[in-house]
């Protein structure tokens, strides 16, 4: 008996400290590689889920068993991990990563993964990227070159913006959004291009309330760049399938920035620049004998008094050559506790252009709050309330001859356009009709919107132990805009009189309000000892969006008066839509030590933009495999050569949804005998219309060699979108005059690579560059109506084709442009598809090259090349100018073909754009071009601690000057206009290249410091 209790007192003892000595209690510190502390540092105990977050000082205490290991993870730094034996200190320090390779990133609707071990090529922009080198004007605009499939094109140089985003080709011929989907810290959010009149006022189009030719800027320039922390880029449906209808043309994930925690941190930001036209395009002298030979005789008079008295002027400089001028300013304060963090930023930007009475300004304010009610619930808020006021000017197409673009090509240099001693400004020629500077001092453009986005997020741990946690996440948001625009063209303007009814006003008004929530559940199973890992997730989400359109249009106005309800001809008009979706879905991932990562999941959606079918569910599933393949055997030790080595393939599903209204016959506002009315529309509705959907099948390969100093991302991707919608014409007896249905289908192939190499790491010397290449073929695979072109002005210049594949099984890229002449003569049945091909608006290649170099301990240079090579531009500058005589070349003889006999401007026109052998001159046809750009270039200097300490004590953490410029070098063949990139009808699917009355490309240049207090 005595035996068997002191057998059974051991016993209990021994268990005692065999529990004790499994789970022993671990401390330490985190710092980087400066010796400073890094709060917020993730430590996890490997294999559970158990875990603790760095103080303010870098410390941190779990409690681990000796066998076990300890992960440490953080943005920014390369992850680590250690095992426990013995130890009970153990202070480690963290190395940056410069190439983003430990970041964890989303893998479905609430949970995330590593990037080591994603199956997917997500594309991550981080803070440092995104502004770290320059100040951007708008978000998309800080993308441009930095990501691999992703054709960003800038639709001109007006101050806020306007780009179009293009990821892995077209997804959509016109019917559906071409832009893709961009969520701000789980809000849907708003980036929509909303007609402000523009297009009316000077006749260059009319249109509804998606006008392409508006010039605006989309709505992403109201987000500050300085607030976003992360961005992650799903450019394909494989990545992009748990979001279903809203994603065929990508999905852009913006994270903004958060309190760490730990000590208050004050940064003050400031810049100053300024910003010059980058080159110009007429210049041609005038003579008595140019005006003798091609013009008009009768100007010689004016032409001799010019001379002589000092006006001969050049109005493209007059216009263009105002040196813009550059401010931004912010202020940020970041902190908190272990309880609550914050982070609240404000900023205000103001940017002129180099034209005068053009710009834009912003003022932003973020609060972005954290906070941890106990060990079982914690939630967050982030609200953003943004001002912003663009004055956009007068650029881009024209019938009226009132933008710049068509007006100063015509405009002679011995022409007056001054205002007198009264500030009556003198009218122009009549051949042009209209005084540039008077449009410029006096016309108006303006847009104003007052924005709010309001986000949420609440997780319920309900089980959270050493194997298994249960996790409830509710999140969502609304995103709240108010737009004002006004257009005025006032009644004495020289291109007003001549009107029927002088004078144009119009006030605009747009009211867009989204709202998004979502509910998901989210069980994660640890087993086989912590080796393999399950996440379990599964949710619904509800979309809403309310579009409220209106606008009073006045014409026939009192002199001096902007008031459209003034006008002796009024026009108003509304545009309500309300829509609504919801969607359900689930997704299963298996983690097997790293090795293998295996995703399925699957998501339902419903949108009552759809068909009759307003309650079927779509289904868009979705499946990955990533193998890491250094982990498994001998892989694992020798890594002399290779240190990461994974292949990856994904398939997913999305869809686009039809523009609102396509299911149904509209009414249309009519007016008879002074009385309002509606009438039927002759666009007939179609209630049977789906939506566009893709599927995606991506596979590659990721690597990492000498302990990751060349990694490198290459993929391969298929992508097939069905059932494109496109209007089919009906017989003119049914009574009108098309209806769309689903008619095409198309295929997007492409290559992205992009590598990373530290090519010196030493004390002294850091250099890292990032090479990346991406291409993209499309092609239409089914067209079930009869082809057709799309944009542009007509087949003369050149416009989009839209094309089913031919009897020999030849099929045709929807980014293909052409154009007269015809190939075939008339008694061909093949003549309506004769037409002459130029090219290809999609680019051969794209190749960039962004690099970085810190030397000297405390300067950072860095420089991001952009090449573009081989695509297609519709242009007709430089017909304008030539029509003119202001060319710069106008007066030469050197254009390939001409024999000498007559000056270029004339020769161009004589042989309509085409050389004696046939080729096109550039300008005339659509012509093939290429550009090297230096996109963004900056030097920096952060001071050394030591001074700061010496100079500041312990008041200022850091100081950081510098310098920065965009665009301050190109290199082109093209000839046709200011810049290749520049583009008119704005966002659209097809036709984004059309270059027409633009303004020179703006080169900027900044000067910025940066304090942490």
């Amino acid at each position: 008996m005595e035996r068997k209790l002191l057998l059974s007192v051991w016993l209990f003892f021994g268990l005692i400290s065999f529990s004790i000595a499994q789970n022993q209690s671990i401390t330490g510190k985190v710092s980087d590689q400066q010796g400073n502390a890094l709060p917020g540092v993730s430590v996890v105990v490997r294999g559970s889920n158990q875990g603790a977050t760095t103080d303010a000082s870098g410390n941190y205490q779990v409690t681990a068993a000796p066998n076990t290991k300890l992960g440490f993870s953080f943005i920014g730094f390369l992850s680590q991990e250690v095992t426990v034996g013995n130890q009970s200190v153990i202070n480690i320090t963290l190395l940056e990563d410069s190439r983003q390779l430990e970041e964890v990133v989303v893998s479905g609707l609430a949970t995330n993964v590593k990037r080591t071990n994603l199956a997917n090529a997500v594309a991550t922009l981080s803070a440092k990227t995104l502004t770290g080198t320059t100040t951007p004007i708008t978000t998309d605009g800080a993308m441009q070159g930095k990501l691999a499939g992703a054709n960003i094109q800038s639709n001109g140089s007006v101050p806020g913006g306007g780009f179009n985003v293009q990821l892995r080709g077209v997804s959509t011929l016109g019917s559906s959004a071409s832009q893709p989907l961009y969520i701000v810290d789980g809000v849907y959010i708003d980036n929509g291009q909303y007609s402000t009149g523009r297009s009316e006022a000077n006749k260059a189009g009319t249109g509804s309330s998606t006008a392409s030719q508006d010039n605006n800027a989309n709505r992403l320039a109201d987000l500050n760049p300085d607030d976003i922390e992360s961005m992650e880029v799903l450019k394909g449906s494989s990545a992009a399938a748990i979001y279903g209808t809203r994603a065929n043309a990508g999905v852009v994930i913006i994270t903004t920035k958060r309190g760490k925690g730990g000590r208050t941190n004050v940064s003050f930001g400031q810049d100053l620049g300024f910003t010059k036209a980058y080159s110009f395009y007429g210049g041609a002298d005038w003579t008595e004998q140019k005006l003798t030979d091609h013009f008009s005789a009768a100007d010689i008079p004016k032409l001799q008094a010019a001379r002589q008295n000092g006006t001969y002027t050049d109005w493209e400089r007059v216009i263009y050559g105002e040196t813009g001028s550059i401010k931004n300013t912010h202020l940020s304060v970041t902190g908190g506790n272990e309880k609550t963090k914050f982070y609240v930023n404000g900023s205000a930007s103001n940017e002129t252009g180099i034209i005068k009475n053009t710009g834009f300004t912003r003022y932003s304010i973020r609060a972005n709050i954290d906070h941890k009610l106990n060990n079982w619930i914690d939630f967050g808020i982030s609200s953003n309330y943004v001002n912003s006021n663009n004055d956009r000017g007068w650029t881009g197409n024209d019938n009226s001859n009132i933008n710049y673009g068509y007006s100063l090509p015509y405009t002679k240099p011995y022409t007056n356009l001054y205002p007198d001693a009264t500030g009556v400004y003198p009218d122009n020629d009549p051949s042009v009709g209209e005084n540039p500077l008077a449009i410029r001092d006096r016309a108006v453009n303006n847009q104003k919107v007052n924005r709010f986005i309001q986000g949420f997020n609440a997780n319920f741990r309900l089980i959270n132990n050493a194997t298994t946690s249960l996790t409830l996440k509710v999140n969502g948001g609304i995103d709240y805009q108010s737009g004002f625009a006004t257009i005025w063209l006032p009644t004495d303007l020289q291109s007003q009189r001549l009107e029927a009814n002088p004078g144009f006003s119009q006030d605009t008004r747009t009211e867009v309000y989204n709202s998004n929530i979502q509910v998901a559940g989210v069980f994660t199973y640890a087993a086989m000892g912590g080796k393999l890992n399950l996440t379990t997730s599964a949710g619904a989400v509800r979309l809403h969006r309310d579009f409220n359109y209106n606008f009073v249009r006045g014409q026939k106005l009192p002199v001096g008066v902007s008031n459209p309800a003034r006008g002796g001809v009024q026009t108003i008009a509304a545009e309500y839509q309300r829509n609504t979706d919801v969607g359900i879905f689930a997704q299963q991932e298996a983690n097997y030590d790293d090795k293998l990562i295996g995703t399925v999941g699957v998501r339902f959606d419903k949108s009552d933009l759809n068909g009759d079918n307003f309650g079927k569910y779509y289904a868009f599933p979705k499946a990955s495999l990533a193998a890491n393949l250094t982990r498994f055997g001998s892989w694992a030790s020798e890594r002399n050569t290779f240190s990461a080595l994974k292949l990856r393939i994904a398939y997913g599903s999305t869809a686009g949804l039809p523009v609102w209204g396509t299911a149904y016959s509209q009414l249309q506002s009519t007016a008879i005998g002074g009385l309002s009315g509606l009438q039927p529309s002759t666009i007939l509705g179609n209630p049977q219309i789906k939506p566009e959907s893709a599927t995606e099948l991506e596979y590659g390969l990721d690597f990492g060699l000498f302990n990751n100093r060349i990694t490198g991302e290459f993929t391969l991707y298929n992508k097939k979108v069905y059932d494109l919608i496109l209007p089919l014409v009906t017989a003119p007896t049914t009574g009108v005059t098309s209806t769309q249905i689903n008619a095409a289908d198309l295929v997007n192939r492409g290559l992205e690579l992009t590598l990373g190499a530290e090519v010196l790491r030493s004390k002294a010397v850091t250099w890292f560059i990032q090479p990346i290449f991406w291409f993209n073929r499309s092609e239409v695979t089914r067209l079930i109506v009869p082809e057709s072109l799309r944009g542009g002005f007509g087949a003369t210049f050149g416009q989009w084709r839209i094309k089913g594949p031919d009897a020999n099984g030849n099929k045709y890229s929807p980014t293909q442009i052409v154009g007269q002449p015809r190939t075939l003569p008339t008694t061909d049945p093949n003549y309506a598809s004769s037409w002459t091909s130029y090219g290809d608006q999609q680019p051969k290649y794209e190749f960039s090259l962004n690099q970085r170099v810190t030397f000297l301990k405390n300067f950072e240079f860095s420089a991001l090349l952009h090449y573009r090579h081989k695509f297609t531009v519709v242009s007709l500058q430089r017909v304008l100018w030539d029509e003119g005589g202001n060319t710069s070349d106008w007066n030469g003889t050197n254009e390939r073909g001409n024999n000498g006999q007559q000056p270029n401007g004339i020769y161009r026109q004589n042989v309509n754009g085409l050389d004696e052998s046939g080729k096109p001159l550039p300008g005339y046809n659509p012509n093939i071009y290429s550009f090297l750009k230096l996109r963004e270039v900056s030097l920096y200097y952060r001071l050394p601690k030591t001074v700061l300490q010496s100079v500041f004590r312990n008041y200022v953490q850091g100081i950081r000057i510098g310098a920065s410029g965009t665009n301050l070098l190109r290199w082109t063949d093209y000839t046709a206009g200011y810049d290749p990139e520049n583009s008119n009808f704005g966002s659209l699917a097809l036709g984004s290249g059309v270059d027409i009355g633009s303004a020179p490309l703006a080169r900027r240049m900044m000067f910025h410091i940066a304090i942490d207090l």
